[in-house]
C-alpha cells in the first residue's frame, strides 16, 4: 500500500508538472561546466532583459546549495508565501517571477545538507506547486557540473533547452565540454554558448585589454555546432550592480550593449528554430548601390525580400519616407516585415523594432539581399551586434 500510495503521488505531481509546463513556451537551464564563472549573473540578466522587453519570465534558482539569485535581485531575506497550498514566487516586476530555495530558510546563511532524493523533490515541487500562471520563458539557473540538479531538469523540464556559459581559460572550457556530452548523452539541445569575462573595457579611457586569452568559448562553440550567442566583458559595474540587487540593465555603456545583444541573439536562435514550420517571412535589407548600407538611417532603398518554405517567392526595393525620429523602423514594420538584416542601428531603432515584434540581426556584411537572405536562411549570419557610433555628420544611425 505504501509502494502505491507514493507512485500514485508522484503521477499526480507529475500530472500537475505537465500542466505547467504546457502553458510555458520556451524552457532554457543555464548551465555551466564549472563554478565561478558567473552563471546565475547570466541566468538572472536573461531573465530581467527578456522581462524589460515585455514578455512573461519565470525565474526558477535549482542551485540548492549556493542559491544567489535572490541576492542579485535584492530579495535576500524575504520569505515565500504560500497561499491555498501554492508557494507564491516573489513578483519582481510586473513581468518577471523569481523562485529560489533562499525564500523558504530561516536564515539566508543557513546551508542545505541535502542528498540527490531531497533536491529532485524540491525542483519537482518548485514546477508543481508555485503559482507561475502561464509564461513565455522559463529560466532555470542550475548548479555547476553535471550533478543531481541539471539530470532532474533534463529529465523532468520536457522541450527544455541549455545555455552554456563559460569564461576564456582552458580549464573552463575543458568542463564546459563535459556540460557538453552531458546534454548530449541527455538529448536537451544547446540553444547557445556564452562567454563571461571576456576581456575588461578601461571605464577611464574605453580601451579593451585582454586579461585572459579570449575567443575561446566561441572556438569551442563553432567545434561543437553550437550557437555562440555572445561575450560579457569584465565590468566592476557588474559586481557593484549584483551586490546592490540590481540588473546589468540598470548599467550605462558596452556591458548592457553587450547584454542586450545576447538577448537579441538569442531571440533570433529561437526564431530561426521555428524558420522551418513558418508559412512566411519578410527580410528588409538596407540598400546603398545594390547592398547592404552599413547605416541603416541613411539607405537609398530597402529591399523587402518575401521567404516562403524557406525559398524566396519575392522581393520589392521601395525607397523610405525622409529620415526623421522613429519613422524609419515603423515605416519597415508597416511593411509586414519580420526580420530586418543590417549593419549599424541605434538603440533607438532597435527599441522600436523589438516593441512592434521584428528580429533584427546587426553586423551583415555588405552583400546582395540575395545572399545575404540565402546565408540568414542557412543559420550563416552570426549577429554581431547593431551598436552604431555617429557618423561625419552627428547622426546616429536610425535614430533621428
Amino acid at each position: 500500500m505504501g509502494c502505491n500510495s507514493q507512485d500514485q503521488e508522484f503521477d499526480k505531481q507529475s500530472q500537475k508538472i505537465n500542466e505547467f509546463l504546457q502553458n510555458v513556451e520556451h524552457k532554457i537551464v543555464v548551465m555551466s561546466g564549472k563554478g565561478g564563472v558567473g552563471k546565475s549573473t547570466v541566468a538572472t540578466n536573461l531573465a530581467v532583459f527578456l522581462s524589460n522587453q515585455g514578455y512573461k519570465v519565470g525565474l526558477l534558482d535549482v542551485d540548492v546549495h549556493g542559491p544567489s539569485i535572490a541576492g542579485l535581485l535584492g530579495l535576500t531575506g524575504l520569505r515565500l508565501n504560500i497561499i491555498d497550498d501554492l508557494i507564491q514566487p516573489y513578483q519582481y516586476t510586473d513581468n518577471l517571477k523569481v523562485v529560489s530555495i533562499q525564500g523558504m530558510l530561516d536564515q539566508p546563511d543557513d546551508p542545505l545538507i541535502w542528498r540527490g532524493p531531497v533536491k529532485i523533490g524540491i525542483i519537482r515541487q518548485f514546477l508543481a506547486d508555485v503559482a507561475w500562471g502561464p509564461l513565455d520563458y522559463l529560466i532555470i539557473d542550475s548548479p555547476p557540473g553535471t550533478g543531481d540538479e541539471p539530470l532532474t531538469v533534463a529529465q523532468t523540464v520536457t522541450g527544455c533547452q541549455a545555455v552554456i556559459v563559460t569564461t576564456p581559460q582552458e580549464i573552463a572550457l575543458a568542463d564546459v565540454r563535459k556540460s557538453i556530452k552531458f546534454c548530449q548523452k541527455v538529448n536537451m539541445p544547446i540553444l547557445g554558448m556564452i562567454e563571461n569575462m571576456s576581456g575588461f573595457v578601461c571605464p577611464d579611457c574605453g580601451n579593451r585589454h585582454e586579461i585572459f586569452k579570449s575567443g575561446g568559448g566561441e572556438k569551442t562553440a563553432v567545434a561543437g555546432n553550437i550557437t555562440f550567442l555572445g561575450r560579457l566583458p569584465i565590468d566592476p559595474g557588474v559586481v557593484a550592480a549584483g551586490d546592490a540587487g540590481r540588473g546589468i540593465d540598470s548599467l550605462i555603456g558596452h556591458t548592457k550593449e553587450a547584454m542586450q545583444h545576447i538577448v537579441d541573439t538569442m531571440l533570433n536562435q529561437f526564431n530561426k528554430n521555428q524558420k522551418g514550420v513558418d508559412l512566411k517571412m519578410k527580410i528588409a535589407i538596407p540598400l546603398a548601390g545594390g547592398k547592404l548600407c552599413a547605416h541603416f538611417g541613411h539607405c537609398e532603398q530597402f529591399a523587402i525580400v518575401t521567404v516562403n518554405d524557406g525559398n524566396i517567392v519575392a522581393q520589392e526595393k521601395l525607397t523610405p519616407p525622409p529620415h526623421a525620429p522613429g519613422v524609419i523602423p515603423n515605416w519597415v514594420a508597416d511593411q509586414g516585415c519580420t526580420d530586418i538584416l543590417v549593419g549599424g542601428m541605434g538603440e533607438a531603432a532597435q527599441d522600436i523594432f523589438r516593441q512592434r515584434g521584428v528580429n533584427v540581426l546587426g553586423g551583415a556584411p555588405s552583400d546582395t539581399p540575395e545572399n545575404l537572405v540565402a546565408l540568414y536562411l542557412r543559420g550563416e549570419l552570426t549577429d554581431a551586434g547593431t551598436t552604431c557610433n555617429h557618423d561625419h555628420e552627428g547622426h546616429d544611425c536610425g535614430n533621428h
